[in-house]
């Protein structure tokens, strides 16, 4: 059974909002919730389980979704499309410097919503993806986008995420083997990078946010091509 896609919707036009979740919800979406500014859209973001975005630029506060996609592609990566009246060229030229998987304009039909995200499926491969991990007495399920870098000491992990440090009891290589279809690339005997969080490389180094993380000469070629690609 395919499991229904998360979709998050930024909007302040409550009226506009909930027409969009009432579409997505007939094509059977999930809707997680509607947020009207870029505090309410970064409270549900920081919860996890989103898929895919619905912005609106214009949310009538001091950041609007064209902030709110800058912060989505360096802390979320998820896609996110844009839902808006404006096309003007100033406006063009803000989005043009963020990654939308689409841009779609108002007034817009049913149809028009549906195409426009199974092509960002197609396209994109959105697959929600997430691990099981200990923290103290508890499971927690983690998003696997947040996985910043792991380092490994013998039979012990550090899993640096965006929010915290998890530690587990259990060999890089079993790790690595239990999620093949993590963005995960390994740069050092006891190093792994998720592809999507690199920053910067240079010859001895991986650039993860403020962390520098050892790159061996064996992984090098791989890492650089990895890193152009996703670049």
């Amino acid at each position: 059974m395919t499991k229904r896609l998360n979709i998050l919707i930024v909007d302040d036009e409550l009226l506009i909002a909930e027409m969009i979740k009432e579409m997505l919800e007939e094509l059977d979406y999930s809707i997680v919730g509607i947020a009207k500014n870029y505090n309410q859209a970064i409270s549900y973001l920081d919860k996890g389980k989103i898929d895919l975005a619905i912005l609106d630029i214009n949310l009538n506060d001091k950041k609007d979704g064209v902030d709110l996609a800058m912060e989505i592609q360096n802390n979320y990566q998820i896609p996110y499309v844009y839902l808006t009246s404006y096309s003007d060229p100033i406006t063009i030229r803000r989005v043009s410097k963020t990654s939308p998987s689409a841009y779609l304009l108002k007034p817009f039909t049913k149809d028009d919503l549906h195409v426009t995200i199974e092509l960002i499926k197609s396209k994109q491969s959105i697959k929600p993806k997430s691990i099981v991990v200990k923290d103290g007495g508890l499971s927690v399920k983690l998003n696997a986008e947040e996985i910043l870098y792991i380092k490994s000491d013998n039979n012990y992990l550090e899993l640096i995420t965006i929010k915290k440090k998890y530690v587990l009891r259990k060999s890089l290589e079993k790790f690595l083997k239990e999620n093949e279809n993590l963005n995960l690339l390994r740069i050092h005997r006891s190093y792994v990078v998720n592809i999507q969080r690199i920053d910067a490389i240079n010859g001895q180094f991986v650039i993860v946010g403020n962390d520098k993380c050892p790159l061996s000469r064996s992984y090098k070629e791989e890492v650089l091509e990895a890193f152009s690609k996703n670049g």
